[in-house]
């Protein structure tokens, strides 16, 4: 699948993005350098360091995962309204799970952020 999203500091991108389940999204990333230009040109004009590039990788999946959280919570309602307590309770048990391991990732952003 190829998705179309804006990076840390550069504008626009698309970039293959997979997952393996059934639809499709669309992730925005910015880029704050104001290059002023779309960032199909940008590798000759906008240098960015390796680690400039990994923060904005890892800003991404935060922002990216936390989408994913609330999404598993929904649909976690969604088997509860359907009668499945069951199902309801071991999905929303994953949510926590995913989200402190992206807890883990937001402390690593952060202390990435403050050098």
């Amino acid at each position: 699948m190829h998705l179309d999203h804006d990076h840390v500091g550069h504008g626009h991108h698309d970039h293959e993005h997979t997952h393996n389940h059934e639809h499709t999204h669309e992730h925005a990333h910015t880029h704050d350098d104001n290059c002023g230009h779309d960032c199909g040109n940008c590798a000759s004009q906008c240098e960015h360091t390796p680690m400039e590039e990994l923060q904005a990788l890892m800003k991404y999946m935060v922002g990216h995962n936390a989408a994913h959280a609330k999404e598993l919570a929904d649909l976690a309602v969604q088997l509860d309204k359907a009668g499945d307590h069951t199902a309801y309770e071991q999905v929303m048990a994953a949510v926590s799970d995913f989200e402190k391991g992206n807890m883990r990732l937001s402390v690593v952003l952060a202390a990435m952020e403050s050098k």
